[in-house]
């Protein structure tokens, strides 16, 4: 039992040793194999493309290529195109318009067992060359693939717009500049796609002009006051105050930009002190009272006598003795009779 369970697994093992053995030469050879094309390659050369059993299928290809709308596999010639020089190239006829798409997206040959040959945009009349085989010889075609394509629908210009104001004060205006640049498309057949046509860009200006708003008015004229001050003076002030009130004229004009409204005037009030001198000017000096005079008795005077003797004997009038004499003579006369009079009255009280 042993014997045989031992000669089983080693018929097993050589088995698998002869399945193994040809993939690991093959992929050492495909590792050995340089990715260049030999000098004497006939045809137009594409790019050099690992091939795999994936890349045997079409499907695979429209899925590595978006605008690729059916890919079609020939290991012959057919519509599409034929195998050109003794099967070193293959050749594409003209693109029919009654074809789905609108231009050959995707051309790939297949030859020998490391590489395919692959073309993008392939044009129709141009020879393209088969890859090279392990050998380093350029190999016969044993198929190839083509894909017709749809080019993109071009996308619409390009439009960038830019604004730019400007206020003019002296003009009372804003100036705006409105720049539109239009650049269109172009399709890039290498990159396999629309990009912008920079060369052929267009750029216009257009001007408008409008009013300032208010604020902008404002802004442009700003609003400042100028004062000035006339010269202070002393009202009306009296004797003994120690301080005065002075006035003054103040004058205000409102300035927008350089437009003055019209000047207004107020007055402006201010007290200061008096100096000693200034509270003293002008006082009345106190008069000297005037004495009451004392009233003197008014003695009758004495008739002048017409004798001219006595005018010669007196000096010509009565000596003022005699008029003295006289009233003190009266005087006690009537005291006399109102004596009496009196101690009558009180001896008929009695």
């Amino acid at each position: 039992m042993r014997k045989r369970t031992f000669k089983a697994l080693a018929g097993a093992l050589v088995a698998a040793a002869l399945v193994v053995a040809p993939l690991v030469t093959a992929g050492a050879s495909a590792e050995e194999a340089p990715a260049t094309w030999p000098a004497e390659t006939v045809g137009e050369k594409g790019e050099l493309v690992e091939w795999t059993p994936e890349t045997n299928h079409t499907d695979y290809w429209e899925q590595e290529y978006p605008n690729a709308i059916k890919c079609y596999s020939s290991d012959g010639n057919t519509d599409h195109g034929e195998i050109t020089d003794d099967g070193k190239t293959v050749t594409l006829n003209e693109y029919d318009p009654s074809w789905p798409g609108d231009h050959w997206e995707l051309l790939v040959i297949k030859a020998g067992n490391l590489w395919n040959s692959v073309i993008e945009n392939p044009e129709a009349g141009v020879a393209y060359a088969s890859p090279p085989n392990s050998g380093g010889q350029q190999a016969n075609v044993s198929h190839w693939i083509v894909c017709k394509g749809e080019t993109p629908e071009q996308p619409k210009d390009k439009v960038t717009e830019s604004k730019q104001s400007t206020t003019d004060c002296g003009e009372d205006v804003v100036v705006t500049v409105t720049t539109t640049t239009t650049t269109p498309y172009k399709w890039d057949a290498e990159a396999d796609e629309w990009v912008l046509d920079e060369a052929n860009a267009k750029t216009e200006e257009k001007r408008e002009t409008r009013a300032l708003t208010e604020e902008e008015w404002a802004d442009c004229n700003p609003t400042t006051t100028k004062t000035t001050y006339g010269e202070w003076a002393d009202g009306e002030w009296e004797c003994g105050d120690t301080s005065v009130t002075q006035t003054r004229e103040v004058y205000t004009t409102v300035y927008h930009g350089e437009v003055a409204e019209p000047t207004v005037t107020t007055t402006q009030t201010q007290t200061r002190e008096l100096t000693a001198e200034e509270s003293e000017k002008d006082c009345e000096p106190t008069p000297t009272p005037t004495p009451t005079p004392t009233e003197t008795p008014v003695v009758p005077a004495t008739p002048a006598s017409t004798d001219p003797g006595a005018l010669a004997a007196t000096g010509g009038g009565i000596s003022p003795m005699f008029a003295v004499a006289g009233g003190a003579v009266l005087f006690a006369g009537v005291s006399a009779v109102a004596f009496a009079a009196y101690r009558r009255r009180q001896v008929s009280a009695e």
